[in-house]
């Protein structure tokens, strides 16, 4: 759907643009034949050369205005996908799984990195009669 959107934008603009160029020439062109005309002054090339300036003009702003709209369009999706980027950030860390894996051994003790023991320690954890508390004991291996 971009691309459709592009096409038919660039077609617009060459059209318009050829449009802005042509009409400011045939208007010269007409006011000097018609001043050729009645007062029998040579008006001609100089409102042809004119037309030219006038069409040149105009078609240099309709550019100009054109890249600015495409500038503003391209800054204006940077910031918009610079903000998606930075609601989409983990915000916070993952949680380990409770589902164990079948090769594992129910009754193994695990590392428990979030309360601190590493190699040297084993965690035992007994839970009381409720089920809600656990016991944590800590030994030390020589």
């Amino acid at each position: 759907m971009q691309y459709r959107k592009s096409v038919f934008r660039s077609l617009a603009m060459v059209t318009q643009l050829g449009l802005s160029v042509v009409t400011p020439i045939f208007l010269c062109i007409f006011i000097g034949y018609q001043i050729d005309s009645h007062f029998e002054v040579k008006t001609l090339i100089p409102m042809l050369i004119l037309g030219v300036l006038a069409g040149g003009r105009c078609a240099w702003r309709l550019a100009m205005n054109t890249l600015e709209q495409d500038c503003r369009e391209e800054r204006k999706l940077r910031e918009e996908l610079k903000s998606r980027s930075l609601r989409t950030g983990i915000s916070k860390p993952k949680q380990a799984s409770r589902i164990r894996k079948s090769g594992e051994n129910p009754n193994k003790p695990e590392r428990d990195l979030v309360w601190g023991i590493n190699e040297g320690h084993t965690a035992d954890r007994e839970a009381d009669e409720n089920g809600v508390a656990e016991k944590i004991n800590k030994t030390a291996s020589l």
